[in-house]
């Protein structure tokens, strides 16, 4: 049986342009994050803070962020008392991400590392924002994720569809340069479009994850990215 690029081994070679791809972008990222709005900030803090109790209580958590980038939601998990730890498969990404902590006074651990490759230590939350869409197999990531959860630990994901032709046209000046980082990336990401709601809740499933559950709602309209498709849905370890 030929397993499809969600489930099966990520290519190596896929996994090192995607880096590459984003070690490229990370001053630009940075750039984005330094100037993004405070109330912006506050908005996405509510919804960690809301979403991880909905899911695992009050406690103090355990938590991995993978896919981690410049620190955003690392930086906020923190910020709400949990003991963090940001992977990422870009170096470049990390550094700006270690800055980000010590601007804000909080304490994360830096991991440098692919997302379908991650340490196995009974985490008790796993998040992704705007990840499994990057990735040259999220099936086999998020199941990588399953085994570093302990029982009945969660996910969070962040996503949604990113680069439809109406996107695209809405956002001119965008063009040149996703056309320029996903040629360097090759045709290797099932959902390099974007993600659904419905891809994603199927992707949990064939992961060992029980149903999703919605917490979009928490987030204000003025503060997603512009997306159709936009969510954030938390799901249960099972067994």
């Amino acid at each position: 049986m030929t397993l499809s690029p969600c489930t099966g081994d990520p290519d190596p070679a896929a996994v090192v342009a995607v880096a590459r791809t984003w070690n490229a972008r990370a001053a630009r990222y940075d750039r984005y994050y330094r100037s993004y709005a405070e109330a912006g900030r506050d908005a996405w803090r509510v919804l960690y803070r809301d979403a991880v109790r909905a899911l695992l209580g009050p406690e103090p958590l355990r938590v991995l962020d993978v896919g981690t980038g410049t620190g955003f939601a690392a930086v906020l998990l923190a910020e709400l008392g949990h003991q963090v730890t940001g992977m990422d498969a870009s170096a470049q990404m990390l550094e700006r991400a270690r800055a980000e902590a010590m601007r804000r006074g909080v304490t994360v651990e830096w991991c440098h590392g692919d997302a379908h490759d991650v340490p196995i230590a009974d985490y008790d939350l796993v998040t992704c924002r705007y990840v499994l869409w990057t990735l040259p197999a999220p099936g086999a990531a998020l199941s990588a994720w399953a085994r570093a959860l302990r029982p009945s630990g969660a996910v969070l994901v962040a996503d949604g569809r990113w680069h439809t032709a109406r996107q695209l046209l809405r956002s001119p000046r965008l063009i040149p340069g996703a056309v320029r980082d996903y040629l360097a990336m090759g045709h290797t990401l099932p959902y390099w479009r974007g993600i659904t709601a419905t891809q994603m809740a199927a992707l949990l499933r064939s992961a060992g994850f029980g149903a999703p559950r919605p917490f979009e709602h928490l987030l204000p309209g003025r503060v997603r990215r512009d997306s159709r498709d936009f969510f954030v849905v938390g799901a249960q370890r099972e067994g």
